[in-house]
């Protein structure tokens, strides 16, 4: 690395899982400077759900070593990697359905050591970062995917999250939520938060992100296109 390059806030070095017989991720590199949205995408079975998993710590890897900000967080319980600041969405999002949104969210804030007033105070400002400032006091269940998917969203950041890893946020959303969700992820990247972005859509990768990567059968490989966007 450069003296000029921007010091990284992530970095995964041959990462090696392997379930059965099949590879997940096979010696993968990649770094992701703070303040950057780093999209991440491949075919379905590629490896970019096993990368987040290896991250965020719900997965350990075989092989290889994950960094935040210099540090090793590599064998970390999720729990321990959340405090340290990296949040995570699921395809499936995890949240207490008979919980109302606000409540979800101020579960988030629990670890942060905030007084009440000030976990209040986060949890209102994410409230209207997500645009669910109207559904605080609605329980998850009654809601729609999109806004299901926007309260997900809304819980990593209430964790304090420095590092927001995306695993398909529209995996579960309609063509009549997706662009509140859009607006929502914009919202945020406008914010300069630190993002990785796990998709298949390269029309979202080009409004959300810096650069892109392609993960098939483990590896980083080259883009099929110019300028780092995958087809």
């Amino acid at each position: 690395m450069s003296a000029m390059s921007p010091p990284s806030l992530l970095r995964v070095e041959g990462l090696v899982k392997r379930f059965g017989g099949t590879a997940a991720l096979d010696r993968l590199t990649l770094e992701l400077a703070a303040g950057e949205s780093l999209g991440v995408a491949g075919p379905n079975g590629g490896g970019k759900t096993t990368l987040v998993n290896v991250i965020s710590g719900f997965v350990r890897p075989d092989h290889g070593r994950v960094w935040l900000s210099g540090r090793e967080i590599t064998r970390w319980p999720p729990h321990r990697i959340v405090r340290e600041g990296v949040a995570r969405t699921f395809q499936r999002p995890r949240l207490a359905f008979h919980f109302t949104v606000a409540q979800n969210l101020e579960a988030a804030t629990l670890h942060r050591r905030l007084p009440t007033r000030g976990r209040r105070e986060v949890v209102h400002d994410i409230l209207d970062l997500v645009g669910l400032a109207p559904l605080r006091g609605r329980e998850i269940r009654t809601l729609s995917a999109g806004e299901i998917t926007r309260a997900e969203v809304g819980r990593a950041l209430a964790t304090g999250a420095r590092l927001l890893l995306l695993d398909e946020p529209f995996a579960s959303v309609g063509p009549e939520d997706a662009p509140e969700v859009m607006a929502t992820l914009r919202r945020v990247r406008r914010e300069s938060r630190t993002m990785l972005l796990v998709a298949h859509s390269s029309a979202l990768f080009r409004v959300l992100c810096d650069r892109v990567v392609v993960i098939e059968a483990g590896r980083i490989v080259p883009s099929s296109r110019p300028g780092g966007s995958p087809s």
